[in-house]
């Protein structure tokens, strides 16, 4: 009787954890990859305009065709600070530009960690 107790408790949990993937939840509908454990990061106006844009985050140096997205962790993305420039802390408004990472500074299991912090996103 405990076997079969077991097995069914079992079965009720993997059958609860595979309907909570990302193919099944309508937020992540289309989308191969998404961002709920992390939040894009941004620019300000004047961090962003013109050519800074194009500058990487964390070494100013310009990012040519390697742009890779960089990220927030949940702590320093929570609430109203994923509204705020990566760079100078200032508010972002309406002038959302992305933040971006070189080749080096994105390079391999580096894209996954937070800009300001360096934790892993968790993608």
């Amino acid at each position: 009787m405990k076997k079969i107790k077991f097995i069914l408790a079992c079965i009720i949990c993997i059958s609860l954890f595979s309907f909570t993937g990302t193919n099944h939840n309508p937020a992540h509908k289309g989308k191969e990859k998404h961002m709920c454990a992390g939040v894009q990061a941004q620019l300000c106006g004047n961090c962003g305009f013109g050519n800074k844009k194009d500058n990487c985050v964390k070494c100013d140096k310009w990012v040519a065709s390697s742009g890779v997205k960089a990220q927030l962790c949940n702590d320093c993305g929570f609430g109203n600070k994923k509204d705020n420039c990566v760079k100078c802390g200032k508010w972002v408004a309406s002038s959302t530009v992305p933040a971006q990472l070189c080749g080096s500074c994105g390079f391999g299991n580096k894209k996954d960690n937070c800009v300001k912090c360096g934790k892993w996103v968790g993608n």
